[in-house]
Parts: structure tokens; C-alpha cells; sequence
């Protein structure tokens, strides 16, 4: 029998099918190659796409951030032409916007306001009633010294703005983020109510602090003069620290055996829920009270 061999001859030279097999070389470091270079390019993609972002926010192609919603209560800031200045003590400056023609605020008053804060250095916002669309509610013996000596005199309806020294407002504490320490400030406030005191009677007693328990003989009458509540000397009423806040803001201040008229906005007839009793809650009233003996928690404050 013949031998066959199976055979191939190329370039004049013979190989057989086993032989060609083991010349060839291994193909793996080829693939991983192959994948370590897919690799680098899908890397590289990247980093272009990087740095084409870049340069688009850079040249201002970039979507634009987000924007703050706009409160749709908000009240635009009053602005207008500065009718009057007032150079008020220790560097404190009152810049009359508009003269307002109803009640006058009085020193140790209590007030509904509108207000927008800013640092007097760079103009930054740091607090507005306007931008949340409420006026604020406050005794004058309650805020900076800049507001107790700035905002009486208005009268309401008015509009002011105080250019306040750092002593005069928070010194050098900083009460937030937004208020550096040594900060002058400026305020645009507007005055849209207020707490309507008239002595009718000064006493000579003990004078009523911040904390008094206050026994009063009184009558409060509602809009239309009808009389909603009283107490007379034979039975007198005790008012406690922060029963009635217009009651609690119109008393403080006064001495004992004085007689005294106070008018309460709508938003001061607010009673502490557990003390209202029967007394109608946010309307508007006046009180006629005589203050017949007090017992302070808290000492008067200091004129200044």
C-alpha cells in the first residue's frame, strides 16, 4: 500500500497541516491589547467631552442654573425721592421716602411694619418682609437701638429708611451668616399700623416693666364704640405677662394711678390661646384702663 501524505507546497517549500498549526503565535496579548487601546480611547473621549463642557459654561453656552421661585405674595420695596434727612444721634441718619399722615409713633411704641434689610457695604438682602409679603409685628423695646431711635416719629402710612451705625445695631456680634460683625446697616421700613397710645393721666407709682402682673380697672370697646369687656375698682382685672398683646404693649410703661386710651390694631388683638376667655380676638378695639397696683417680674427698662 501507498503512503499518502498530505501536503502543500508554497514558495517551492512543503509544509503539512500540524506544522502550520504550531508556527502560528498566540493571539491573547493581541486582545488585550486590542482592549487595553479601546480603553484608552473611550478615556479619552471622556476627557474631551470635559473639557468641551468647560469651555462651553466658560463662553456662557451652558444651560443656565436654576432660579430661585418668586414669592408671589411679595411686596415690591417702596422707592422714591428723599423728602427729608434726619441726623439723628450718635451717626444714626432717617431718610424720609414719604410722610405718612395718620399716628405718630412714640418712643417705647409697639408697630406693624414692613421692612427690607440690607448691609449699608455691598447692598446684600439679608432680611424683607416685603419679599415674604407679611408685615412684622413688634414692640419697639424689643428690636436694635438704630429702631428704637429711628422709628419714632413716623406716622403711619409713612415710609423711612435709617442708615444705622454698627453700634447702634449689632456691634460686634454677628447674629447670622448673613450679618458680618461691625456691619452698618440700612433698613426701608413702612409703616402700616400701630399701637395708638394717650395718657390721660400720669401716675406717680411704681413704673410698669417688661414681666408686670398688672391689676387695672378698664373698658374696651369695639369699632363702632359698643363695650365688649370691663372691670371696675371694686372688682378689678389681673393681666398677666403676654395675655393680650396690645393690652401687654400699651400698659408697659405706665406708673401706677395713671390713666391711659389705647387703641389696638386688629393684628395686636391677639390673646394667648389658653387666657382669651370670652373677648372678641382680631378685630379692632379700644381700652381705657387705670392701672391700680403691679407687681414686676422684670424690671422697667432704661430710658434712653
Amino acid at each position: 500500500m501507498r503512503t499518502i501524505v498530505t501536503a502543500l507546497v508554497v514558495s517551492g517549500c512543503m509544509f503539512n497541516a500540524a506544522s502550520f498549526a504550531s508556527a502560528q503565535p498566540d493571539p491573547k496579548p493581541a486582545i488585550e491589547q486590542a482592549k487595553k487601546a479601546a480603553e484608552e480611547a473611550a478615556m479619552k473621549a471622556q476627557m474631551e467631552k470635559a473639557i468641551k463642557d468647560a469651555a462651553d459654561k466658560a463662553a456662557g453656552t451652558a444651560q443656565p442654573p436654576a432660579t430661585p421661585p418668586v414669592n408671589p405674595n411679595a411686596i415690591p420695596v417702596p422707592e422714591g425721592k428723599v423728602l427729608n434727612t434726619i441726623q439723628l444721634e450718635d451717626g444714626l441718619v432717617a431718610e424720609e421716602i414719604k410722610i405718612g399722615e395718620g399716628y405718630e409713633v412714640k418712643p417705647g411704641g409697639a408697630v406693624i411694619a414692613n421692612y427690607h434689610g440690607t448691609l449699608k457695604e455691598g447692598g446684600k438682602v439679608f432680611d424683607s418682609s416685603f419679599n415674604r409679603g407679611e408685615p412684622a409685628m413688634f414692640t419697639l423695646g424689643q428690636v436694635i437701638p438704630g429702631w428704637q431711635k429711628g422709628v419714632p416719629g413716623m406716622k403711619i402710612g409713612g415710609v423711612r429708611r435709617l442708615i444705622i451705625p454698627a453700634k447702634l445695631a449689632y456691634g460686634e456680634r454677628s447674629p447670622s451668616a448673613d450679618i458680618p460683625a461691625n456691619s452698618d446697616l440700612v433698613f426701608v421700613i413702612q409703616l402700616v399700623d400701630a399701637l395708638q397710645m394717650n395718657d390721660i393721666k400720669v401716675g406717680d407709682g411704681e413704673e410698669v416693666g417688661t414681666q408686670p402682673v398688672c391689676v387695672t380697672a378698664y373698658t374696651m370697646k369695639d369699632a363702632d364704640g359698643k363695650e365688649i369687656a370691663s372691670a371696675t375698682k371694686e372688682k378689678p382685672y389681673i393681666w398677666v405677662p403676654n395675655e393680650l398683646m396690645g393690652v401687654s404693649a400699651g400698659l408697659e410703661g405706665m406708673k401706677v394711678g395713671g390713666k391711659r386710651s389705647i387703641k389696638i390694631p386688629a393684628k395686636m388683638n391677639q390673646s394667648h390661646p389658653q387666657l382669651a376667655g370670652t373677648r372678641p380676638q382680631n378685630v379692632p378695639c379700644t381700652v381705657e384702663i387705670e392701672l391700680l397696683a403691679v407687681r414686676n417680674l422684670a424690671p422697667a427698662q432704661p430710658k434712653k
